[in-house]
């Protein structure tokens, strides 16, 4: 069963879709931890691929202004739920990721945070990578990428947690 870790919407269980590969439990308390000591005054917070919101969801539950973009309809339906049963404000926004970006973009959104964690038979570094190069994060924030620990990613500090690591690319 996935649960929110901490915050306001801690112990809270989150339904997940069939499609979802939710972030290990180790992995998100290790990664907000990191962001709670980084950033005490949170900022907004961009979920990319975010399945059941398991991360997207802690985020807002750890105060961020979280935005989640998931395609799979099963998955937003969910991820709707969810939100619902935390009783979080998040924004959910129900496109694939390759058409968010250069929307965001060309409306200038900017984040303190944009974590991406796509599905692993995906090309993870060209999806990093059109990441990057979109120009969400503000100066001062973070991309980061959960991957296999097996991928080395060129770029940013990488941290394995059992089979998965995470790459921080600060901005």
């Amino acid at each position: 069963m996935v649960r929110i870790l901490g915050g306001k919407a801690k112990g809270v269980p989150l339904k997940v879709p069939a499609s979802a590969r939710p972030s290990p439990v180790r992995l998100r308390k290790a990664l907000f931890d990191y962001l709670r000591l980084r950033y005490p005054a949170k900022g907004r917070f961009l979920d990319l691929y975010a399945g059941s919101g398991a991360v997207g969801l802690e985020a807002a539950s750890e105060g961020w202004q979280a935005t989640l973009v998931e395609k799979d309809p099963e998955a937003v339906r969910l991820l709707q739920e969810n939100a619902r049963r935390t009783g979080l404000p998040v924004r959910i926004v129900p496109l694939p990721v390759e058409v968010f970006l250069p929307e965001a973009k060309a409306k200038g959104e900017r984040y303190t945070v944009a974590f991406m964690a796509p599905p692993y038979l995906l090309d993870l570094v060209a999806a990093f990578q059109a990441l990057l190069e979109s120009g969400l994060v503000e100066e001062g924030g973070l991309y980061i990428l959960q991957h296999p620990k097996d991928l080395l990613f060129p770029l940013g500090e990488r941290r394995v947690y059992g089979e998965n690591a995470l790459t921080f690319v600060e901005v």
